[in-house]
């Protein structure tokens, strides 16, 4: 029997109308679709975001658990690979929904790594979202680089002030995973000179979207949960 192809789509922020024409089209013809889901939420958000593109398709929903315990994470995605590769083994095309962009901070890195001993490499294919910070960047009318610039991308860390020397040098800091750390990072910011140069975003691309260039009135409060913040170590580039 002919192999199926196995489809690693990236939807993006949350936008319907931010997914790419190939994303769509795919997402069209497979014959099944596979969505990812947290065991703490009743809702996929990735099947909410294909909703007008997936009526009479066949749905399979994996949840995976919350945990940072490695042997669980890695059974987890052992039997999702497992599950796909059934499916592609018949002959079927699947595509798997997956937040943001497929490569860029994604679980979805760790399932292709298990298919990788289970499908040959022809079968697999992985389509690009548009990421976070640059939905958020575009939004907030926000120039992440120019000419030369040197860009990072980093998530922030236990220790917050880790990030003193990546926000010297680059010319742009985008911050990720800031939930728990967001009044540290702004703290230090400020201690550097730099809350005047930043955005912060959340939910972009989603009813509850929030933009902000003043970073100092997020200090206490709460707001950090699907967020991004860019900062710029020279504000010359930045739009306001």
């Amino acid at each position: 029997m002919k192999l199926g192809n196995f489809y690693g789509i990236g939807l993006g922020p949350g936008d319907p109308e931010l997914l790419t024409v190939k994303a769509v089209k795919t997402i069209r013809n497979a014959d099944c679709i596979f969505v990812p889901k947290s065991d703490t939420k009743e809702e996929s958000l990735a099947l909410q975001i294909v909703g007008d593109y997936v009526k009479q398709k066949r749905i399979v929903t994996q949840t995976y658990p919350m945990t940072k315990d490695k042997n669980t994470l890695v059974t987890a995605w052992k039997k999702s690979a497992e599950e796909v590769s059934v499916e592609v083994s018949k002959g079927h095309d699947v595509a798997y929904l997956t937040l943001g962009d497929p490569m860029t901070f994604s679980t979805y890195i760790y399932l292709l790594c298990q298919l990788d001993s289970l499908l040959p490499k022809e079968a697999i294919h992985t389509i690009p979202g548009i990421t976070s910070y640059n939905a958020a960047a575009c939004f907030g009318n926000f120039p992440l680089l120019t000419g030369d610039e040197k860009l990072a991308v980093v998530p922030v860390p236990t220790d917050v002030m880790t990030l003193k020397p990546v926000l010297e040098s680059f010319d742009t800091v985008v911050l990720m995973k800031v939930a728990k750390k967001l009044d540290e990072v702004i703290q230090l910011l400020n201690d550097m000179g730099l809350t005047e140069n930043g955005l912060f975003a959340s939910y972009i691309g989603q009813k509850d979207a929030y933009i902000t260039c003043d970073l100092l009135s997020l200090k206490g409060s709460g707001r950090g949960y699907m967020s991004v913040m860019i900062v710029k170590k020279n504000s010359s580039t930045s739009i306001r």
